[in-house]
């Protein structure tokens, strides 16, 4: 029998209103369902307003549950005698452009400020930045004395990951990772990201607007419309439901489109192909037979 994980981060039934009774309330949140498992990937997407950020910042404490239930660790963040800073260590959450947020000239004493924070003797704040920034792809040697802001964008945004991980969070949650990089930076990004699950084993929760990145990196996707989560399952459930996520106003993945219009024109391709890498295995395939 296939033993199933138990859930690391599960949310029931989520509501919030901000600014609930004034004449400027707004609900943000109608009733969400989320569950997120150790070791897993998992995409949140959704049209702008949708109430993606403000699912997130229950995530670690940031909002707390106004009716429903947010559970990380067995923790309920309902609970006001719950300790949220232990939440917050387990839970690492990364803003929209989070290299905005670094202050320190240096790389190494930027990522070791969280370290020191929570009281870690000096070999042990040596050893969380080390470790964080390797797991980002930044050698501690060669960036931890480098000048944080004359980086690259993409090297400033693995800073502001590495800051998050250096806490050694059981959970990372990335909100728009990617937005603002050039490509090169996003697949350095992306394979950070891989690196991160496969190496530390820790949940990754990113939230996207990009369908390619949520195919090439994600298991699971939960797609959050109105405030309510309307779709969820595979990469390959949520993506073949593309009438559905069409009225939501998304798409798929631009290699599905360019399968889906070749396949019109009676060419024979396979559908169903949702990353780069299959779309190539695919096109072989076609020219073998040629």
């Amino acid at each position: 029998m296939t033993e199933i994980a138990i859930p690391i981060v599960e949310v029931r039934d989520l509501w919030h209103t901000y600014l609930a009774g004034t004449p400027l309330e707004s609900r943000a949140l109608s009733g969400v369902d989320f569950e997120l498992r150790q070791g897993e990937i998992a995409a949140i997407i959704g049209h702008t307003g949708s109430g993606k950020s403000t699912l997130v910042q229950h995530l670690n404490g940031l909002l707390r549950p106004q009716r429903g239930t947010v559970r990380v660790d067995g923790r309920d963040l309902g609970d006001p005698n719950v300790d949220l800073r232990g939440v917050r260590r387990r839970v690492g959450l990364v803003f929209q452009l989070p290299e905005q947020q670094l202050f320190d000239p240096t790389v190494g004493d930027d990522v070791a400020f969280g370290p020191r924070k929570l009281g870690c003797d000096r070999d042990e704040v040596r050893r969380r930045v080390r470790e964080a920034m390797e797991a980002v792809g930044l050698g501690f040697k060669d960036f931890k004395d480098r000048y944080t802001f004359g980086l690259s964008g993409g090297e400033m945004r693995r800073v502001a990951i590495a800051g998050v991980l250096a806490m050694e969070p059981r959970v990372l949650v990335l909100d728009e990772p990617t937005a603002g990089l050039d490509p090169l930076g996003r697949i350095e990004l992306l394979d950070s990201i891989l690196r991160l699950r496969d190496q530390r084993g820790i949940a990754i929760l990113f939230v996207s607007h990009n369908m390619e990145e949520v195919a090439e990196v994600a298991e699971r996707v939960w797609v959050i419309a109105g405030g309510r989560s309307v779709l969820s399952g595979s990469v390959r459930e949520v993506f073949r439901r593309r009438e559905e996520l069409k009225t939501l106003g998304l798409g798929v993945p631009q290699v599905t489109e360019l399968m889906e219009a070749l396949s019109a024109r009676s060419l024979d391709v396979p559908l169903g192909v949702f990353t780069l890498d299959e779309a190539e295995a695919a096109v072989w395939t076609i020219l073998r037979r040629e």
